[in-house]
């Protein structure tokens, strides 16, 4: 895959979602506030979550070089949330959007 720009903070690493973040991907669109404020994306295991990443996300990556980030903590490289920008039909101009797991939700973090 060609090089597409990641990011890093103090704490943070901000990396492009990739087919290797598919187990990550399956439990956060399975997490209730996922369900409740964005939707139920019918990933139902990790090879729906594969491809889910191929068909949703790449695609825009690939066209417009951003889209879906997996949001990783440095201290211990857990994956606890993504974070992008979206070209979104039926919206004009492009849409910010961010979701965590649960247990890291409402922590401080220095971006």
């Amino acid at each position: 895959m060609k090089n597409y720009k990641a990011f890093e903070t103090d704490r943070l690493y901000i990396k492009p979602t990739t087919e290797e973040d598919a187990e990550f991907i399956f439990q956060l669109l399975n997490s209730p506030k996922w369900l409740q404020y964005i939707g139920n994306r019918n990933v139902t295991n990790i090879s729906d979550a594969k491809t889910y990443i191929k068909e949703k996300m790449l695609p825009q990556l690939y066209q417009l070089g951003f889209s879906n980030y997996t949001v990783i903590r440095k201290e211990d490289n857990v994956k606890i949330g993504s974070c992008g920008l979206y070209n979104r039909d039926g919206l004009e101009g492009i849409d910010i959007g961010f979701a965590f797991l649960a247990e890291y939700e409402k922590k401080r973090v220095c971006l």
